[in-house]
């Protein structure tokens, strides 16, 4: 009698078991990377992360273009800019000026920063060339000529897998060489955090959010103090 119970018990733990698992996993299905609309809407409807870039994107007088252009927009998230900003403040703050906002930037210096991140044309992740920045001979990446005329390196790191070399996930980094162009390894960069969203008039990447807005704070701060002291 006892075994039986042993036995009944057995069977119960795994039909529970069984049951668990079928509450704690759900199929969502492939993710669309499409989207009804243009990138500034695309950046417009999640304000959590792009409330200050669509900002400063109307500051710079790119909303049309950003909406209506066919181009590859490597966007920084909120955060970037609010490195920048925290900053130019701490050194307004060290040379007794005021603090200063958003608005108060020129419209020239967020145009300036911002299109260094935009691509004519649609590049979506799989037509960049691939890039070791500890064998950059062997893999270069590309150099591309942004909106502005800013340089950036742009490629593909080949990450290993269960160590097998380069068979892992892609990710697109972006590498400013115009920063030290005989020694790539120490160049400002960026790894793209979510890439390929493809909304109507062009590819939208999203850049690491620990990512400085324009590469070097100290640029930034030098260009918007002298708009600011103007």
């Amino acid at each position: 009698m006892k075994r039986l119970h042993l036995i009944i018990a057995l069977v119960f733990s795994i039909l529970l078991l069984n049951a668990c698992k079928k509450d704690y996993y759900v199929d969502g299905g492939l993710a669309n990377p499409h989207y009804n609309g243009s990138i500034y809407d695309y950046l417009a409807s999640n304000p959590y992360w792009f409330d200050t870039i669509s900002y400063i994107i109307d500051r710079a007088g790119m909303k049309e273009m950003l909406q209506h252009d066919t181009v590859t927009f490597f966007t920084p998230t909120d955060d970037a800019v609010k490195v920048v900003m925290d900053a130019l403040n701490d050194y307004r703050y060290y040379n007794i000026q005021d603090s200063v906002h958003l608005e108060d930037i020129d419209p020239e210096v967020w145009r300036h920063f911002l299109s260094m991140y935009v691509l004519k044309g649609k590049y979506l992740a799989k037509q960049f060339a691939r890039v070791d920045q500890f064998n950059v001979y062997a893999y270069p990446g590309i150099n591309y000529v942004m909106d502005g005329g800013y340089v950036l390196n742009i490629g593909l790191i080949y990450q290993n897998y269960n160590n097998v070399e380069a068979v892992g996930p892609r990710i697109i980094r972006l590498t400013d060489i115009t920063y030290d162009p005989q020694n790539f390894q120490n160049n400002p960069s960026v790894v793209v955090a979510t890439s390929d969203i493809q909304p109507n008039n062009g590819v939208l990447h999203v850049l690491n959010n620990n990512h400085v807005f324009g590469f070097r704070g100290g640029t930034f701060i030098r260009l918007a103090q002298q708009y600011l002291e103007q």
